[in-house]
Protein backbone atom coordinates (compact mmCIF):
# COMPACT_ATOMS: atom_id res chain seq x y z
CA UNK A 1 0.00 0.00 0.00
CA UNK A 2 2.90 2.87 0.72
CA UNK A 3 4.58 1.54 -2.11
CA UNK A 4 1.49 2.17 -4.34
CA UNK A 5 0.54 5.77 -2.48
CA UNK A 6 4.36 6.58 -3.37
CA UNK A 7 4.01 6.52 -6.69
CA UNK A 8 0.84 7.91 -6.88
CA UNK A 9 2.89 10.89 -5.25
CA UNK A 10 5.91 10.65 -7.61
CA UNK A 11 3.98 10.40 -10.76
CA UNK A 12 1.75 13.90 -10.07
CA UNK A 13 5.04 15.43 -8.85
CA UNK A 14 7.11 14.92 -11.77
CA UNK A 15 4.34 15.16 -14.09
CA UNK A 16 2.53 18.48 -13.11
CA UNK A 17 5.81 20.34 -12.03
CA UNK A 18 7.19 19.55 -15.25
CA UNK A 19 4.02 21.11 -16.81
CA UNK A 20 5.80 24.77 -17.19
CA UNK A 21 9.44 23.37 -18.05
CA UNK A 22 9.29 25.12 -21.57
CA UNK A 23 7.35 27.69 -23.41
CA UNK A 24 4.45 29.45 -21.58
CA UNK A 25 0.83 27.78 -23.30
CA UNK A 26 -1.90 29.84 -22.68
CA UNK A 27 -4.24 26.90 -23.16
CA UNK A 28 -4.29 22.95 -23.30
CA UNK A 29 -4.13 23.13 -27.34
CA UNK A 30 -1.02 25.59 -27.78
CA UNK A 31 1.74 24.64 -29.66
CA UNK A 32 1.80 21.91 -31.17
CA UNK A 33 4.02 19.50 -31.84
CA UNK A 34 5.68 16.07 -31.84
CA UNK A 35 6.47 13.48 -28.64
CA UNK A 36 10.10 13.04 -28.34
CA UNK A 37 11.11 9.61 -29.60
CA UNK A 38 11.79 8.01 -26.81
CA UNK A 39 7.80 8.25 -25.92
CA UNK A 40 6.73 7.41 -29.14
CA UNK A 41 6.18 3.94 -28.94
CA UNK A 42 3.99 4.49 -26.14
CA UNK A 43 2.32 7.12 -27.98
CA UNK A 44 -1.64 4.98 -27.44
CA UNK A 45 -0.87 4.39 -24.07
CA UNK A 46 -0.19 8.47 -23.68
CA UNK A 47 -2.20 9.75 -26.20
CA UNK A 48 -5.17 7.47 -27.14
CA UNK A 49 -5.56 4.90 -29.14
CA UNK A 50 -6.70 7.81 -32.19
CA UNK A 51 -4.19 10.47 -31.15
CA UNK A 52 -1.54 11.34 -33.53
CA UNK A 53 1.96 11.37 -31.98
CA UNK A 54 3.19 14.47 -34.10
CA UNK A 55 0.45 16.53 -33.14
CA UNK A 56 0.35 17.13 -29.05
CA UNK A 57 -0.03 20.38 -27.47
CA UNK A 58 3.05 21.66 -25.54
CA UNK A 59 1.30 21.39 -21.96
CA UNK A 60 0.30 17.63 -22.19
CA UNK A 61 4.20 17.14 -23.91
CA UNK A 62 5.77 18.76 -21.09
CA UNK A 63 3.15 16.20 -18.48
CA UNK A 64 4.34 13.23 -20.40
CA UNK A 65 7.98 14.34 -20.16
CA UNK A 66 7.30 15.02 -16.37
CA UNK A 67 5.52 11.63 -15.71
CA UNK A 68 7.40 9.62 -17.89
CA UNK A 69 11.03 10.49 -17.33
CA UNK A 70 11.99 8.50 -14.23
CA UNK A 71 10.46 4.85 -16.25
CA UNK A 72 13.09 5.72 -19.37
CA UNK A 73 15.59 5.93 -16.58
CA UNK A 74 14.54 2.87 -14.36
CA UNK A 75 12.74 0.45 -16.49
CA UNK A 76 13.91 -1.77 -19.92
CA UNK A 77 12.42 -0.36 -23.32
CA UNK A 78 9.29 -2.12 -24.01
CA UNK A 79 8.98 -3.48 -20.71
CA UNK A 80 5.70 -4.03 -18.82
CA UNK A 81 6.57 -1.47 -16.36
CA UNK A 82 7.15 1.13 -19.10
CA UNK A 83 4.22 0.60 -21.16
CA UNK A 84 2.32 0.23 -17.41
CA UNK A 85 4.04 3.62 -16.26
CA UNK A 86 2.54 5.49 -19.59
CA UNK A 87 -0.89 4.20 -19.26
CA UNK A 88 -0.97 6.01 -15.63
CA UNK A 89 0.52 8.81 -17.25
CA UNK A 90 -2.26 8.77 -20.01
CA UNK A 91 -4.52 8.25 -17.74
CA UNK A 92 -3.44 10.94 -15.01
CA UNK A 93 -3.35 14.21 -17.69
CA UNK A 94 -6.82 13.51 -19.20
CA UNK A 95 -8.33 12.63 -15.82
CA UNK A 96 -7.04 15.87 -14.36
CA UNK A 97 -7.77 17.94 -17.60
CA UNK A 98 -11.28 16.38 -17.45
CA UNK A 99 -11.73 17.15 -13.93
CA UNK A 100 -10.29 20.76 -14.21
CA UNK A 101 -12.43 21.23 -17.18
CA UNK A 102 -15.77 19.78 -15.20
CA UNK A 103 -15.47 22.57 -12.41
CA UNK A 104 -14.70 25.58 -14.60
CA UNK A 105 -17.19 27.29 -16.81
CA UNK A 106 -14.74 28.17 -19.26
CA UNK A 107 -11.64 26.10 -20.84
CA UNK A 108 -9.28 29.07 -19.96
CA UNK A 109 -10.17 28.63 -16.38
CA UNK A 110 -9.78 25.35 -16.70
CA UNK A 111 -6.28 25.75 -17.98
CA UNK A 112 -5.72 28.45 -15.26
CA UNK A 113 -7.02 25.54 -12.67
CA UNK A 114 -4.26 23.10 -14.22
CA UNK A 115 -1.60 25.52 -13.86
CA UNK A 116 -2.53 26.24 -10.25
CA UNK A 117 -2.36 22.96 -9.40
CA UNK A 118 0.93 22.72 -10.85
CA UNK A 119 2.48 25.87 -8.68
CA UNK A 120 0.56 24.16 -6.03
CA UNK A 121 2.90 20.66 -6.39
CA UNK A 122 6.34 22.88 -6.82
CA UNK A 123 5.74 24.12 -3.16
CA UNK A 124 6.98 21.50 -0.32
CA UNK A 125 4.57 19.25 0.34
CA UNK A 126 2.54 19.93 -2.21
CA UNK A 127 0.84 16.92 -3.04
CA UNK A 128 -0.61 16.14 0.79
CA UNK A 129 -1.93 19.14 0.62
CA UNK A 130 -4.10 18.85 -3.26
CA UNK A 131 -8.06 18.48 -3.46
CA UNK A 132 -8.74 15.25 -2.99
CA UNK A 133 -10.56 14.81 -6.23
CA UNK A 134 -7.34 15.69 -8.02
CA UNK A 135 -5.39 13.29 -5.42
CA UNK A 136 -8.41 10.62 -6.64
CA UNK A 137 -7.60 11.00 -10.14
CA UNK A 138 -3.48 9.92 -9.82
CA UNK A 139 -4.54 7.26 -7.23
CA UNK A 140 -7.31 5.66 -10.11
CA UNK A 141 -5.32 5.71 -12.18
CA UNK A 142 -2.56 3.30 -10.45
CA UNK A 143 -5.63 0.50 -10.93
Amino acid sequence: MMKKQLSIVVIALLALAACGSSGKPQSFYDQRGPLKEDYKPYAAELLGADAKSNDVPLVHRNFIEGCMSVGLIEFEEGSEQLINLATRCGCSYAGLVSFTQSVTPTNEEAFKLFEDYDKQLKNENGFASLDNRVKDIFSSCQS
